[in-house]
This record gives structure tokens, C-alpha cells and sequence, in this order.
């Protein structure tokens, strides 16, 4: 059973985030051959002062997270 932990900024829609459980639990079926019904994720909301990313790392162009 893959565990699958995400971190969004506190105040994303109930629809953003099944959205994006049902987006990475499709990704998972099709490339790692994950059976149906085999779903286990986590999903953790933070204030924006506690969430820290660099904007550029690896070349992709992130939008601000944090103050």
C-alpha cells in the first residue's frame, strides 16, 4: 500500500484537494500499477509562515509560499 503524504497552504476547496488526491492516485495506478481501492493519503494544511520552499530549485518556477 503506497502512503502518500501532502502539505498545501491552509484554505484550499474540499474539490482542490480531492482534485488532487484523485490526480496523484491516478498517476499511481498508471505508473507504479497500483490495484483499485489500494488508497491511503494524507493530506496536512499549514499557515503560509510555516511552509518554506526555494522558488527556483531544480528549474521550476514556483509562485510565493510563504511571507
Amino acid at each position: 500500500m503506497p502512503l502518500v503524504r501532502i502539505a498545501l497552504q491552509k484554505g484550499k476547496t474540499v474539490a482542490f484537494r480531492k482534485t488532487i488526491v484523485e490526480q496523484i492516485y491516478a498517476a499511481l495506478r498508471e505508473t507504479f500499477d497500483v490495484p483499485e481501492d489500494d488508497l491511503f493519503m494524507l493530506i496536512d494544511e499549514h499557515d503560509p509562515a510555516n511552509m518554506h520552499a526555494s522558488r527556483t530549485f531544480m528549474g521550476f518556477d514556483r509562485s510565493k509560499i510563504s511571507s
